[in-house]
């Protein structure tokens, strides 16, 4: 590893910042100006993290390491960088394009496999070198979604530790229908949950109501009522696993929080009556926060998109005919997501990964619309794209901060992201499971 990186950096034209003995060891020092303390709350200044084969075995002093710490183990001097542990996504198509032509390209090669898995082979490549080194993937065809995830196992290919749910579960005609598993009634979803939970599937995805996405589907208006998404979430739970519900109507939202669905997506309250704009209900927002259910979001993929258009570039879609009525403002949604957020309603980390203008590699943008779009501190919104989403995920025990015994996730970025969120975008340099996959903007890998 010790010669491929100084090769790698000196054909680059750059200056070597790995120092050690000639030998790979299994015991790396970290050192940053910056490192988020365990509880991503403040900074660690000038700190060493040391990694023992994958795990983080310490965080000390710089100045406290060995006199001979370069003879025995390998040093990353990293300087003038933010180091925190790797971003957790919590929203992901890997095989979608991410392009204005997302949508038309979904219809059109829905049956393409080959396509669709070269497709997810690079998108998962840039999200991992992007600083995302654990992503869950809610929405991808089966024959694509498993295969990745056990290529990346294998090692054969790049990418982020991934979860996936594989196809979702979708009316007839219904929301993202295209590579979706269509179940019409109670008894057809609880027999579609438990064909995804045979493959290997780490979560559910369940359309609650139609989306932007899909023509045939209406957003307005639910696609299940509470008691079938119960079917779905107790099947899920009896192998161990949670079920993510997409939902952009209150009616929607508030069949998932009957039902108890863990993790809403999107979350929004559109009114089914097309004259109107959302109809935001207290008791049910107060009812989310008790049960602990988490809301992601999904705020930063639209910014991209309107910083895209901004730009000149092709606007992502055209207005979906069920809202074109009455088509809600930005700012009208993140007012009830922050209505959300003050009665105790936590927020996932999730962009929408593959969205038009979500590419997979600029999972930061949720973090820069949490501060920017939502008005929250910069470390609230560290927080949320690291050790929240992983503790939505269940695996906060094994990733998601810079702590002794956790997996060494790393990702630095030029700048001081607690002072602008907007530093944090794609890293500089990448460990993952104690691997250096990036180092000062060459790839490794």
């Amino acid at each position: 590893m010790l010669s491929t990186v100084v090769c790698k950096l000196l054909s680059a034209n750059l200056t070597p910042t790995v120092i050690g003995n000639a030998v790979p060891s299994s015991v790396k020092y970290v050192i940053a100006d910056r490192v988020s303390n365990a509880e991503m709350t403040s900074w660690l200044f000038d700190s060493a993290v040391k990694i023992v084969d994958c795990k983080i075995a310490d965080v000390l002093q710089a100045s406290s390491l060995p006199s001979d710490v370069e003879e025995t183990s390998e040093v990353l001097r990293l300087g003038d960088v933010s180091l925190i542990p790797g971003l957790v996504d919590a929203h992901c198509h890997m095989h979608c394009s991410a392009t204005k032509d997302a949508q038309a390209l979904a219809l059109a090669e829905k049956d393409d496999i080959q396509r669709l898995t070269m497709r997810a082979v690079s998108a998962m490549r840039k999200a991992v070198l992007a600083g995302t080194t654990t992503v869950r993937d809610i929405g991808s065809r089966n024959e694509v979604a498993f295969a990745i995830k056990q290529a990346i196992k294998d090692g054969a290919i790049p990418g982020p530790r991934l979860l996936v749910a594989g196809t979702p579960i979708t009316i007839t005609a219904g929301h993202c229908w295209f590579f979706g598993a269509q179940a019409d009634t109670a008894d057809d979803v609880a027999k579609a949950v438990r064909n995804q939970v045979r493959q290997g599937a780490d979560a559910i995805k369940i359309m609650s109501t139609g989306g932007m996405f899909t023509p045939t589907a209406n957003p307005r208006l639910p696609q299940y009522p509470a008691d079938t998404l119960a079917v779905a979430v107790r099947e899920a739970a009896r192998s161990g696993i949670t079920v993510a519900a997409h939902c952009l109507s209150a009616d929607g939202v508030k069949n998932c929080v009957e039902a108890n669905v863990h993790n809403l997506i999107h979350a929004r309250w559109l009114s089914q009556d097309p004259s109107k704009g959302l109809e935001f209900d207290v008791e049910t927002a107060r009812r989310m926060a008790d049960q602990g259910q988490w809301v992601d979001p999904t705020i930063g993929h639209g910014m991209l998109g309107h910083e895209a258009t901004d730009r000149g570039e092709a606007p992502p879609r055209a207005i979906h005919w069920s809202v074109a009525a009455n088509n809600v403002t930005d700012e009208a949604h993140a007012e009830t997501l922050n209505q959300m957020h003050d009665l105790g309603v936590r927020f996932t980390n999730g962009l929408d990964m593959g969205m038009p203008h979500g590419t997979h590699d600029r999972s930061a943008a949720n973090a820069w619309a949490a501060v920017e779009k939502l008005g929250w501190d910069t470390w609230s919104a560290l927080r949320m794209a690291t050790i929240d989403t992983a503790e939505a995920l269940g695996i906060d025990d094994e990733v998601g901060s810079i702590k002794q015994g956790k997996v060494a996730d790393l990702a630095a970025f030029d700048g001081d992201p607690a002072g602008n969120i907007r530093d944090m975008d794609r890293a500089r340099t990448v460990i993952q499971n104690g691997n250096i996959i990036k180092l000062n903007n060459v790839a490794l890998v």
